[in-house]
């Protein structure tokens, strides 16, 4: 595991103002790759809020630093801006693992798509894509690229603080941090 370079991806949020905005703003994407528990590099491309422009931007850090596995805590960053890891997988041969506190309700977002965006369809081809999560303990799982005993195993070997890998939950701090620091200048313009 420590010889092991990964990746855990995260957005920082944003103000839930911009949810309902026909022109929303952009907000970073990160990738924190580390090696065993520490942090090797960091990534950042900006992402528009609830548009499709994720993948492509993960794929561009992904193909300027190969991690051996992506750390994910869902297939959406940026509101519903969708990561679709079958398609990275396809193109850079990176396995994902997606770790979630809560089984996904298919049913509430295939709903909130077909509600609020016109390019439902694209999206929905997107999240259709993933299986039924497994459980294991207090989260539940998903691997593209690997198997899922090979999957469980790098879950448990990288986690120390929570039930996230330690790669991920970083890139969470990371990115709430950048997003706080991103209030307070807005404060002060």
């Amino acid at each position: 595991m420590s010889k092991l370079l990964v990746a855990g991806i995260d957005d920082g949020g944003f103000k839930p103002d911009y949810k309902f905005r026909r022109k929303k703003p952009s907000i970073p994407l990160l990738a924190v790759y580390c090696k065993g528990f520490k942090i090797w590099d960091i990534r950042i491309r900006d992402i528009q809020i609830d548009g499709l422009d994720g993948t492509a931007k993960l794929i561009s850090m992904l193909e300027e630093k190969k991690p051996f596995v992506i750390f994910s805590a869902g297939i959406t960053v940026g509101g519903f801006n969708l990561i679709d890891f079958f398609y990275i997988f396809e193109k850079t041969k990176i396995p994902s693992i997606i770790v979630l506190d809560h089984k996904p309700n298919m049913d509430s977002i295939k709903k909130a798509l077909f509600k609020h965006f016109e390019d439902a369809e694209e999206r929905w081809a997107i999240v259709s894509k993933y299986p039924k999560f497994k459980k294991h303990q207090s989260f539940y799982y998903e691997s593209i690229g690997m198997d899922s005993k090979h999957a469980l195993e790098l879950i448990l070997s990288f986690r120390i603080f929570s039930k996230y890998p330690e790669p991920l939950r970083l890139a969470h701090l990371i990115a709430k941090a950048i997003y706080k620091l991103s209030l307070e200048e807005e404060s002060f313009s």
